[in-house]
């Protein structure tokens, strides 16, 4: 059911409508009034066909009941000359509310079967008088339930558009926070397990090492959580904790840089001309630099990583490369994170890819480009 409106200001709007269209009703087909069943039938079907006709903002059913008895009454007592075009006023707003695809059908065809007959019989006399009026009625109210019915359907498939354009925002959502949540974790918990192996493998004859590896594991856990509550809080409407916390970006590179070494891995890091990048862009290069450096991590510890984040010519260029010096480990089932940062750079009007390195490691490069408006500033 499509619903009507229902302020006020816009019934009252379309009361003054509906009055001006009772109006030329009574104008067109009731005057001058006829009293030959004595002075106040005649009136009294007017007033009765008025009220109906401003009932029509208010409860369409009713308004159609009410119009199309006073309607009937002065035809069969040959009081009125109108072909029930009152009555297809008032039928309007139901056809919009509860005209069916069906039912819409049906008047089409009956419709186009009126026309032809108005067209054959449309210059007869006597007989064709008649037949003539009951056509121009039926058309009337044809025509005013195919309008009805034809609005309705509009409405539906605005209606429709909008709710599928609204999840398909939802799945958008869902799928950013995956990725988040993907790239948040898998990192943590990537430097959390080296380090964890390490620590053992140091056991108690170095007291101070462990010491150092336990504390980076609990620097590496915190870090994680926080990440973790602005991402989720970030989806909730009115989270302030998302405004205090704001979403890592660029800045934070040297602090990922510092949890790889924590790991084993040796880093070098350059970055050049990305201090007008937009934080959505900031937030993409930090992830592509944080899966790099996990992968590193986790499959090549005790390699050199060389990450590079050059802007330039409108676009922010990300490379993150090692040289392939470590104990390589299988990488085992493929995961989400390059098809994740594959997404998400091409989300950004980017190009990905990830492969064999030039010096025998793996390395991973993309490009992004930034806002003109930005890269102008």
């Amino acid at each position: 059911m499509v619903e009507r409106p229902s302020s006020s200001r816009g019934r009252w709007g379309s009361a003054g409508l509906d009055a001006g269209a009772a109006f030329v009703c009574v104008l067109a087909f009731w005057l001058p009034l006829d009293d030959r069943f004595g002075p106040y039938v005649s009136a009294g079907l007017v007033v009765l066909l008025f009220g109906g006709m401003l009932l029509r903002s208010w409860s369409p059913l009713a308004a159609v009941g009410v119009v199309a008895a006073a309607s009937v009454a002065g035809l069969a007592l040959g009081l009125s000359a109108d072909p029930f075009v009152a009555v297809a006023w008032t039928l309007y707003p139901v056809a919009v509310t509860w005209g069916t695809p069906r039912s819409l059908t049906v008047v089409k065809a009956a419709t186009g079967a009126v026309v032809v007959v108005i067209a054959f019989f449309g210059t007869a006399d006597g007989a064709g008088g008649v037949l003539r009026f009951v056509m121009l009625s039926l058309l009337a109210l044809a025509g005013s339930w195919l309008l009805g019915g034809t609005t309705r359907r509009a409405v539906l498939e605005a209606e429709h558009a909008a709710r599928a354009e609204s999840r398909a925002a939802v799945v958008a959502e869902r799928l950013r926070v995956v990725r988040e949540l993907h790239d948040v974790v898998s990192h943590s918990l990537g430097t959390i397990a080296v380090t964890a192996g390490v620590a053992a493998r140091v056991g108690a004859d170095d007291p101070g090492r462990l010491r150092d590896r336990l504390e980076q594991i609990e620097v590496v856990s915190r870090q994680a959580l926080d990440e973790l509550r602005t991402t989720l809080a970030s989806v909730r409407v009115g989270e302030e904790g998302a405004e205090r916390r704001p979403m890592p970006g660029i800045g934070n590179l040297p602090a990922l840089a510092e949890r790889a070494r924590g790991g084993g891995v040796g880093v070098s890091m350059t970055v050049t001309g990305v201090e007008a990048v937009p934080p959505g862009i900031g937030l993409a290069v930090y992830r592509i630099v944080q899966e790099g450096l996990t992968n590193v991590v986790r499959h090549a510890a005790g390699a050199h990583c060389a990450v590079t984040v050059r802007g330039r010519d409108g676009e922010v260029l990300i490379t993150v490369a090692d040289d392939g010096g470590g104990p390589r480990t299988p990488a085992g089932e493929p995961g989400y994170g390059l098809a994740g940062l594959r997404e998400r750079v091409e989300l950004l009007g980017g190009g990905f890819a990830a492969g064999p390195g030039r010096d025998g490691g793996f390395e991973l490069r993309a490009t992004i480009p930034v806002p003109e408006t930005v890269s102008r500033g």
